[in-house]
């Protein structure tokens, strides 16, 4: 088979058997990208010298350095681990350690009684080394300083300095870090830090900054997605113009733009529904590698092969397929929302099966063997840990091939999300711990300080989410579960879904405690 995330998965499954190393090791170099899973798998079953140790290093905790062997020490700390050690144990860490000169470098700016002005004597490197990686408890307590000009004019040519930016931007406590970056140059930055950067200005009170680093993030943004983010918030900060008009001009369905269709009282882009007579089309719905040669046939075509094509899949038990293929045939001007496997919905409220059915199109776009490159699964995108809790919560056999099946891949998600449910209320926040986790939801909505009552909110917390995927992924289900609440004949307006994040007694359980 190719190389691609299902092969590995597949490795990473045959890893996990008693093989011989020979045969760890011919797997091993037929895949497609390296992982800490397949690694640790694979260094119990291969004999190369160094990989095992490697990698029981790698997992040691902080609490537990230095150990014995200098060069697995080396292996294991980061500055975060670093940040969690005693200064007696981090003494003692630096003495094993004189051999390692690049990594005492960056040890002696972290040990130091004044990290920040070390900091910032430093160079590039170690700057990027200690605040990217040291942790947000020991950034906030020793680093939040405001950062000198010349600092951030020489930092700000280093791709690096896009992480630096959004960990300060998007942590609450570091307020003096983030004064210091309103009024930095834009011209070298990327569209997602000069966003930020707006962001950062807005929430000091400086609205004539953010439009500039709007106007300017427009013209670096590539998608539409991103354009249309722009657009909203320079609605925002210059209502008198027409930024709201071009804003529903967009091709694009996204949250931006069914607002501005809204407030405009104007029609959403074209959306289709796609549903047929015929149960079955001959194709492995189950089969990854299916799929894999789907994607391969439809690579770089035109519109009349894409739709010609898609006529091997206008069936029940593919209408996932087919409107992925509809919807690239369209160049992405008609928006596709299937509501395939309708006998797994059964029992669902109105508003529980939007929320299933926004999931499952951003998951997987409704294809029922997609894996990801973490090895998320079939149509909802399960996790292999969290299958196998869920087959222990249902009293079934751990069996990640069945995930394959759509019918029951719904069916565990159904668990997952009823145990979500317990404690978040919104579409929003579950759609957070669907994809982050509910520890990571719990943490942003109590340490965070977001979605509180204020000027921009609760917008604007939604653009200062910490994690990249999940900030984007809860916008874009969002917007799913708004229109598949007007398909199942339940309409509810974005302003109104949007706003109730303000208020914790309807949207989740932790900030009620």
């Amino acid at each position: 088979m190719p190389r691609s995330y299902a092969k590995d998965f597949y490795i990473w499954r045959f890893f996990d058997q008693p093989v011989s190393d020979r045969e760890a090791d011919a797997a091993f170099y037929q895949l497609r990208s390296v992982n800490w899973k397949l690694i640790h798998r694979y260094a119990k079953r291969t004999k190369k010298p160094g990989f095992a140790m490697a990698d029981r290093c790698y997992r040691i905790a902080a609490d537990k350095l230095p150990v014995e062997t200098p060069s697995c020490s080396a292996i294991a700390v980061t500055p975060y681990k670093f940040s969690k050690m005693t200064q007696a144990k981090r003494y003692a860490l630096m003495q094993q350690l004189g051999d390692y000169p690049d990594l005492l470098r960056w040890m002696d700016v972290m040990a130091d009684e004044n990290p920040f002005f070390e900091l910032v004597k430093s160079d590039n490197k170690i700057f990027f080394q200690v605040f990217n990686r040291c942790g947000r408890d020991w950034r906030s307590e020793y680093l939040n300083h405001a950062l000198p000009p010349r600092l951030i004019e020489r930092l700000s040519k280093e791709k690096e300095f896009s992480q630096t930016v959004k960990l300060i931007v998007t942590d609450n406590r570091l307020d003096n870090l983030q004064k210091s970056l309103l009024g930095v140059d834009p011209e070298k930055l990327d569209h997602q830090t000069t966003f930020f950067l707006a962001m950062n200005a807005l929430r000091h009170d400086h609205p004539h900054l953010a439009t500039f680093y709007l106007a300017n993030a427009y013209k670096k943004a590539w998608f539409r997605f991103d354009k249309d983010k722009v657009l909203f918030w320079l609605a925002q900060t210059e209502p008198e113009k027409d930024y709201l008009k071009a804003l529903s001009n967009s091709f694009d369905l996204n949250i931006y733009t069914l607002y501005a269709h809204e407030k405009l009282k104007t029609r959403w882009p074209r959306t289709a529904t796609p549903s047929f007579k015929k149960k079955h089309c001959r194709y492995d719905i189950s089969d990854p590698f299916s799929w894999l040669k789907v994607l391969d046939r439809i690579r770089g075509k035109k519109e009349d092969f894409l739709i010609d094509y898609s006529k091997h899949f206008a069936c029940k038990n593919t209408e996932g397929h087919y409107a992925f293929i509809m919807e690239r045939a369209s160049h992405y001007r008609t928006h596709y929302f299937p509501i395939p496997y309708e006998s797994a919905y059964e029992g669902l409220s109105i508003d529980d099966k939007a929320l299933l059915l926004a999931l499952a199109r951003q998951e997987s776009r409704f294809i029922p063997s997609s894996i990801s490159p973490s090895y998320a699964l079939g149509m909802m995108q399960i996790m292999p840990f969290l299958v196998k809790a869920l087959a222990k919560e249902r009293d079934e056999p751990y069996d990640l091939d069945a995930m394959f099946i759509p019918e029951k891949n719904i069916a565990y998600a159904r668990t997952h999300l009823a145990y979500l449910e317990r404690s978040l209320f919104h579409p929003l926040f579950i759609a957070y711990a669907y994809n982050g986790g509910i520890g990571f939801t719990k943490r942003l909505l109590t340490s965070r300080e977001l979605f509180k009552k204020g000027e921009f909110e609760p917008w604007l917390s939604m653009e200062l989410v910490y994690y990249d995927e999940s900030r984007r992924y809860g916008k874009k289900v969002l917007a799913n579960y708004i229109v598949y609440k007007k398909i199942l004949g339940e309409s509810i307006g974005v302003s109104e879904v949007v706003q109730t994040l303000t208020e914790p007694t309807r949207t989740d359980r932790f900030r009620n405690r």
